[in-house]
């Protein structure tokens, strides 16, 4: 099922091929230079899954996913890090990341975890149509 997914990542040649990757699965990718950027966009509409980088210049990964968290307690976060230490990944999940992503130029370990976030999504979304349909009985 196609998705709208926004990734925010200062390096451009990994924001290029991670949104190239992405935009093969059919899903509708915008790509962001900062986590600024990133909140500006999702000013106007969340995505269905957002790809956040946790170290940029400027604000962090972790100070743009607290902001995140702030415009909506439900968005699908999954933190992007080069640096793959334990202590930030596990910062980013205490603030509500679904996952996180080490990079590496092998970028067919992308597609698991967007695909777990998107399903567990869906399924969050489904409980939610089921729970609203109930409560209007």
């Amino acid at each position: 099922m196609p998705a709208s997914i926004y990734v925010a990542d200062d390096e451009p040649v990994l924001l290029n091929a991670l949104v190239k990757r992405l935009s093969q699965g059919q899903h509708q990718v915008k790509a962001f230079k900062s986590g600024d950027e990133l909140l500006a966009a999702v000013d106007q509409g969340f995505p269905d899954l957002i790809l956040l980088d946790l170290k940029m210049p400027g604000r962090s990964g972790i100070e743009i996913l607290e902001a995140l968290r702030k415009k909506s307690q439900d968005a699908m976060v999954v933190i992007l890090t080069a640096y793959g230490t334990v202590e930030e990944a596990v910062e980013a999940m205490k603030l509500g990341a679904y996952d996180f992503i080490i990079k590496t130029v092998d970028l067919k370990m992308v597609d698991p975890v967007v695909n777990r976030a998107l399903e567990n999504l869906a399924l969050r979304r489904q409980v939610e149509g089921g729970a609203k349909d109930k409560a209007h009985h």
